[in-house]
Formats: structure tokens, C-alpha cells, sequence
């Protein structure tokens, strides 16, 4: 195997799930100079396929067009032990905020955020 073929191995995977498409093209050009392989969903559907991929870690928006976040994480708990879950939310009320403990739920970034926000915490927990 070739030097090039070992590091491309090496990249985590970064899966975004948000539905402000713009946001996820900024985060993904960040993330993919920072050396991860990312990936975008728009809505839950489209990341219940992209899951199959295996991200190692997930930046998930709570307020989706087809349901939330949390929902998803309800449905598929084995997601948090798998993986690293960042839920982005604008909306964080208290009841949001004892669901995602209740799931297991443990890292945060509430909107609006910098990108320095989002390149420190994937660093910080990846």
C-alpha cells in the first residue's frame, strides 16, 4: 500500500445532516481542508442512507424538514455508541435539552456559531 492510499485511509468520516444547504457547503470545504472525508444529508431520509457509509462523526441539525434530530438518535441509539454525535441547534429549550441527556446526547454547538466553533469541537472530540 502506498503512502497516499494508507493516509487517504486515515481521514475521519464527517457526516453533516442539516437542511440550510449553504451552511453544509461551508462546514464541508472547512472540514475537507482540515483533512476529513465529509459528507452531506439535507433530511433524515437522505441520512439514513448515508449512514450506511459509517461516519465517525456526525454534526446533526435537531430541526429537519422530515422530523428531528433527536428522532433520529431515538431510532437508531446505536449511533452514540458508535460514533461521535455534535448536535447544531438554534432552538435549544429545556425540554430539548433533557431529551438529548435522557438519549445520551453529549456535545452541543447552538446557531449562530463561528466556523472556529465547529473546527474546534470536531478536534476536541474526534
Amino acid at each position: 500500500m502506498m503512502f497516499f492510499e494508507f493516509w487517504r485511509e486515515m481521514k475521519k468520516k464527517v457526516l453533516i445532516i442539516d437542511d440550510e444547504s449553504d451552511l453544509c457547503e461551508i462546514v464541508r470545504i472547512m472540514l475537507t481542508k482540515d483533512n476529513y472525508t465529509v459528507e452531506c444529508a439535507y433530511n433524515l431520509e437522505e441520512a439514513s442512507h448515508k449512514l450506511l457509509q459509517n461516519p465517525e462523526i456526525i454534526l446533526l441539525d435537531n430541526n429537519l424538514p422530515d422530523g428531528t434530530g433527536l428522532d433520529m438518535l431515538e431510532r437508531h441509539p446505536d449511533l452514540l455508541k458508535n460514533c461521535l454525535v455534535i448536535m447544531i441547534t438554534a432552538d435549544f429549550r429545556h425540554s430539548t435539552s433533557q431529551r438529548a441527556t435522557a438519549i445520551g446526547l453529549q456535545h452541543f454547538v447552538l446557531k449562530p456559531f463561528t466556523l472556529n466553533t465547529i473546527r474546534e469541537m470536531v478536534r476536541k472530540i474526534a
